[in-house]
């Protein structure tokens, strides 16, 4: 019983190891209103092209990311946003940039030995 007790806390304590901050897409967002940004992207051995992607805030980014040689991760933590593309996919991924600032995204599927080098950032200006 102590032991449930100090993980319940420590859970509570670190924010159950999510670092999401914002709702990639509310359920209100008026569509039709807002700028909205296509962005071909390509995840490959050991590297997002592009790696650094700049909006304005207030736009609804659409990445379309394509696994060029094997199976990779998407993770764009600020957003909750996690997703497997296996090779040869092309994943659709959609979130609402509506604040200015940096935020990082990498690769969540360990693809081999650069993977913890497999990052990226999305600059909303």
């Amino acid at each position: 019983m102590r032991f449930i007790f100090l993980v319940g806390c420590t859970m509570v304590i670190l924010g159950c190891g999510t670092t999401q901050r914002f709702v990639a897409l509310s359920r209100d967002l008026d569509r039709g209103t807002v700028p909205h940004r296509v962005i071909e992207m390509k995840a490959k051995h050991f590297e997002f092209i592009p790696e650094v992607v700049k909006v304005k805030a207030g736009t609804l980014v659409t990445f379309r990311i394509t696994a060029v040689d094997g199976t990779h991760g998407f993770a764009l933590d600020a957003f909750g946003i996690d997703e497997r593309i296996e090779e040869g996919e092309t994943k659709v991924i959609e979130f609402y940039a509506a604040s200015p600032g940096e935020y990082g995204f990498h690769c969540s599927h360990l693809c081999g030995l650069g993977h913890f080098g497999m990052n990226g950032k999305v600059i909303v200006e």
